[in-house]
């Protein structure tokens, strides 16, 4: 079931989202080294209230599933704590350990894209 725009439109984690597009659309050569698509399943309630993908070989960020082919690495996380972890409140290894965030593929990627998660956090 697709979510649909209203549902998606009161989320906090949207706003992680815009920001990374800018982040991503300023460092093109930098994130294509990440060279790998996630994607982010947003939870509400434990129910799957928004898809965002972050291509980094093309790169872009857009909401829903990946365009071409499948991601590399899925992550499905709470609308709160995507927040927390893009403000540097949460830490994303914590968030896993905790069952906060699970993580589907391969699971190294997260680790080159923590990074640019983090960047963004200093803005």
């Amino acid at each position: 079931m697709q979510p649909t725009k209203a549902q998606t439109s009161a989320l906090q984690s949207d706003s992680v989202f815009d920001m990374l597009k800018k982040r991503v659309a300023a460092n093109v050569e930098r994130v294509k080294k990440i060279n790998g698509v996630f994607q982010y399943n947003i939870t509400k309630d434990g129910a799957t209230v928004a898809t965002w993908t972050v291509d980094l070989k093309k790169p872009s960020v857009y909401q829903g599933p990946p365009q071409t082919g499948k991601a590399d690495c899925t992550l499905t996380l709470a609308d709160q704590d995507m927040v927390q972890i893009a403000s540097g409140k949460l830490n994303p290894q914590a968030a896993f350990i905790q069952g906060k965030l699970k993580v589907a593929g391969n699971i190294m990627l997260t680790q080159k894209l923590s990074a640019l998660l983090k960047e963004e956090s200093k803005l």
